[in-house]
């Protein structure tokens, strides 16, 4: 299927690898534009040289940058439209924070997780905006867990910047449908990146189990059975950054195998 993204510009955040480099490569492969940015140089480098094979070295621009620093943030905006002449698609990757208990979170680490989470996207969002505005056309996609709606032991500080993302969205989106500038948030359950399974890994040695057994449990929890794939991601959010969805705005989409409706019933 053709998303009409040929002409379109698009930068992702946190990019290298997992779900950013899946998402910039589905863009890569609409035909669309793509800066990717990320911490680390190595990684940024060998995403460019896959989408460049996908496309052409003309349609990406890598900039290693860390994307929880305002200053940063605005050079991956400037030079992107220096080199593409426009800006049309944002995608955000909330990171998670300190783990820890609520009431003993001090004010420092309260305001590190603030910085890398819910004000890193909003200081992207807040950037990209004017060039949405002058082309009247945007979308703005965050992509951030499930877990956001149930959060896990331990994640408060990673909760409360997601669920403040959330309500920043809604807001923004009512702001910006003039424009037609879309806003939405992607809500991915387990998918099968190699984050996800470092972090299994700890789990499961602190746990004294082994992974597959971990995996095992995870699954069983999701109707269909299985992770999620990196690919699902980039399909969805290449949907959703497209003409196809003008009509979605201020909601978010859950693509988890059903996991989330089950735990409702």
């Amino acid at each position: 299927m053709d998303l009409g993204l040929r002409d379109r510009v698009a930068i992702v955040g946190g990019s290298s690898r997992g779900l950013g480099r899946a998402i910039a490569v589905a863009f890569a492969q609409e035909g669309a534009s793509v800066t990717i940015s990320a911490r680390t140089e190595a990684d940024l480098r060998r995403t460019e040289i896959e989408l460049a094979r996908i496309g052409s070295q003309h349609h990406v621009l890598a900039i290693p940058a860390d994307l929880s620093v305002a200053r940063d943030i605005r050079r991956v905006v400037r030079d992107t439209f220096n080199r593409f002449g426009q800006i049309g698609i944002l995608v955000t990757h909330v990171r998670y924070g300190p783990t820890g208990k609520p009431s003993e979170f001090t004010d420092e680490m309260v305001m590190a997780s603030l910085e890398e989470s819910f004000l890193s996207a909003l200081r992207l969002t807040r950037e990209v905006v004017p060039y949405m505005k002058q082309q009247r056309w945007g979308r703005i996609i965050h992509l951030l867990p499930t877990r956001v709606n149930n959060p896990a032991e331990g994640a408060a500080l990673s909760a409360a910047s997601q669920m403040a993302l959330v309500g920043y969205s809604k807001m923004l989106a009512s702001e910006l449908a003039p424009f037609n500038i879309t806003v939405n948030n992607l809500l991915s359950g387990p998918v099968q990146t190699e984050f996800l399974t470092a972090a299994l890994e700890t789990k499961a040695e602190e746990q004294g189990r082994t992974l597959d057994d971990l995996t095992k449990d995870i699954v069983a929890d999701i109707p269909m059975r299985r992770m999620g794939k990196p690919e699902e991601v980039g399909d969805l959010v290449a949907f959703l950054a497209s003409d196809r969805s003008g009509y979605l705005t201020g909601t978010s989409v859950i693509l988890d195998g059903g996991a989330h409706q089950m735990a409702s019933s």
